[in-house]
C-alpha cells in the first residue's frame, strides 16, 4: 500500500510540474511582456513571424495561424480573451478553456524560443523547417 501510495505522488508530482499553468491575468502579462516582444523581435529577422497589434502570426506553408489577444469590452477590470485563428478562417476562443489557452500560447513560446535559437546561427533553413512545424 505505501509503494502504490508513493507511485501515485510520485506521479501527481511529475505531472503538476511538467507546464506551468498560468490564469486569465497572468497570461494577459506573459503575451505582452514577453510573447509579444519575442514575436517582433524575430519579426524583424523573417517575414515568417508577424506581430501587429495584439497578434502574432506565423505563416507556413499550409497557411498562416495567428493568436490574438482581444480586450473584453463591458467589464469594469481589464481583461482579456484569447483566439486562434487560421488560414481558412477559423477563430477558436481560447478563453473558455484555460488548460487549451495555456497549452497554445506555450507552443507559440515554444516555437519562437527554437527560431531565436536558430537566427543565432543564422540558418535560415532550420528557422523555415521550425515554423512549418507549427
Amino acid at each position: 500500500m505505501k509503494k502504490l501510495f508513493l507511485l501515485l505522488f510520485m506521479l501527481g508530482a511529475g505531472l503538476s510540474v511538467q507546464a506551468q499553468q498560468y490564469n486569465s491575468k497572468e497570461l494577459s502579462d506573459l503575451f505582452s511582456d514577453e510573447l509579444y516582444p519575442l514575436a517582433k523581435d524575430i519579426s524583424e529577422y523573417t517575414n515568417k513571424v508577424i506581430a501587429y497589434g495584439n497578434v502574432i502570426s506565423i505563416v507556413k506553408k499550409t497557411g498562416t495561424t495567428s493568436l490574438a489577444k482581444k480586450k473584453i469590452e463591458g467589464i469594469s477590470v481589464e481583461a482579456h480573451s484569447f483566439s486562434l485563428l487560421t488560414s481558412s478562417g477559423k477563430e477558436i476562443n481560447l478563453n473558455n478553456d484555460m488548460l487549451l489557452a495555456n497549452k497554445v500560447v506555450n507552443k507559440f513560446f515554444d516555437v519562437l524560443r527554437r527560431v531565436k535559437e536558430s537566427m543565432k546561427e543564422d540558418n535560415r533553413k532550420e528557422v523555415e523547417d521550425i515554423l512549418n512545424s507549427l
